[in-house]
């Protein structure tokens, strides 16, 4: 029995699931548009371009937001002029939101609020069958948060509690849910106003209190106020971010409450937090730390294995270490201590511990330390041995001129500029290298 089978819009869109190029599933759109003149079966659907709009949004491409919007409209045309089959949905809309938050672009959030009250206006006027949800409103939300200006974070704060008063007062369904608030304190923690943060988490327990148990805060919310004091200038937020911590383990002693269990990043935040600031002893603080997620790890947390985001955290406050010299004796001999144990503990050293490494011996060491050239030399050779040669490490490796001129003799000029292209097996493994090299060309739409 031979069968005779032919694509319809169900296998297109299940192909097109799979790509991972906007332009590539735009292209394979047409291709279907331009099928369904001969076969109705292939006329692209709600489905369909929803699939597209994802495709786009998963896509990492600057102009996904764009093209996203582009697609939006032209679905309410093709809608508007009588195929029932393509009518936008709330997936159709939370998917372009979502794509506008993530694109990047200055006026990304202006433009996620525009397509809310796009959204709204469409469900009264009969053109789309569901209203906004919070789905909605947190794609909304986190385009405030990502932004990155001045006023993102307060504008995105008065439509999380415009979304609460309008609940509690009985005229929205719509009910902040505990992602709404974690966005809004990522949203201040990016800024580093941490008491705006900590405004959110005070408020958001209150509610819980009241009876809001959906709202009870969980480890990303205490996280999020945690990067919020390590981005902090306040004098006093590397202690206040460890007052945090010390919160969140006593919250979590007995397993009372396993949902703000600290992690491997709320204990790197708060090393991070000291690393920053000008507080007395800060390696020893930083290394004491480190100690007590070894200890926890050990004890049965596996969630609390010291990462490689840790250990750079101790460098860096051993390698920025100001002060009398018997502290930065102190930081010296911790930062070797600390990079010996990385070196030892198979996690692989990347770049940025290098880069520490090299720059608590030079600032650390005196010049007359016999010890201070060969750790920087050795630390370099072995660096490149990895291939984690960056930008960073070569910062840090030239204000020592005999050291920088002998490792690099063949790649710099007179003036130590790196006239030459540094060999790819130096600088093979590091991240931001790589994330240069994934970048596609963009290409836009005429």
């Amino acid at each position: 029995l031979k069968l005779q089978l032919s694509p319809d819009v169900i296998s297109f869109s299940s192909v097109m699931a799979t790509l991972t190029s906007g332009h590539e599933a735009e292209e394979l759109m047409a291709e279907m548009v331009e099928l369904c003149s001969k076969n109705s079966d292939m006329r692209p659907d709600t489905v369909a371009y929803n699939t597209l709009i994802k495709v786009w949004g998963r896509s990492g491409d600057e102009i996904a937001g764009e093209r996203s919007e582009a697609i939006l409209n032209q679905m309410l045309d093709v809608y508007r002029d009588g195929s029932v089959d393509v009518r936008p949905d709330d997936v159709t809309y939370n998917s372009v939101i979502h794509n506008v938050a993530n694109s990047n672009v200055p006026d990304s959030p202006h433009r996620a609020r525009r397509l809310l009250e796009q959204m709204k206006k469409s469900y009264e006027s009969g053109i789309i069958a569901v209203e906004p949800n919070i789905i909605t409103y947190n794609s909304v939300l986190d385009a405030f948060a990502k932004s990155g200006r001045a006023e993102s974070a307060k504008m995105a704060e008065e439509l999380l509690f415009n979304i609460e008063e309008s609940s509690d007062k009985g005229a929205s369904d719509i009910e902040p849910d505990l992602y709404s608030y974690n966005i809004v304190i990522n949203a201040w923690g990016s800024r580093g106003v941490a008491t705006k943060a900590v405004h959110i988490l005070d408020h958001l327990t209150s509610r819980s209190i009241e009876g809001r148990t959906s709202l009870t805060a969980d480890v990303t919310t205490y996280n999020s106020v945690l990067h919020a004091w390590s981005q902090s200038s306040d004098r006093n937020a590397a202690i206040k971010a460890l007052g945090l911590l010390e919160i969140m383990l006593k919250l979590a002693e007995g397993r009372a409450d396993l949902n703000v269990q600290p992690n491997a990043y709320s204990f790197s935040t708060c090393i991070n937090a000291f690393s920053k600031s000008k507080f007395p002893r800060k390696a020893r603080q930083t290394r004491d730390l480190l100690r007590r997620m070894k200890k926890l790890s050990d004890d049965g947390q596996k969630n609390m294995r010291p990462n490689i985001y840790v250990y750079t955290a101790v460098l860096n406050a051993c390698a920025y270490t100001f002060g009398r010299r018997e502290e930065k004796e102190e930081a010296l001999s911790i930062g070797l201590e600390t990079f010996e144990e990385l070196r030892q503990s198979g996690i692989g050293v990347n770049h940025v511990a290098y880069g520490s490494f090299i720059r608590l011996c030079r600032t650390l060491m005196q010049e007359k330390d016999a010890r201070r050239n060969h750790f920087i030399t050795r630390a370099f050779r072995q660096c490149c041995s990895d291939g984690q040669v960056g930008d960073y490490v070569l910062r840090q490796l030239r204000p020592i001129p005999d050291v920088y001129a002998s490792s690099l003799k063949a790649y710099i000029d007179r003036e130590g500029k790196v006239v030459k292209e540094l060999p790819v097996s130096w600088t093979c493994n590091v991240c931001e290298n790589r994330r240069r090299s994934n970048r596609k060309p963009t290409r836009r739409k005429r």
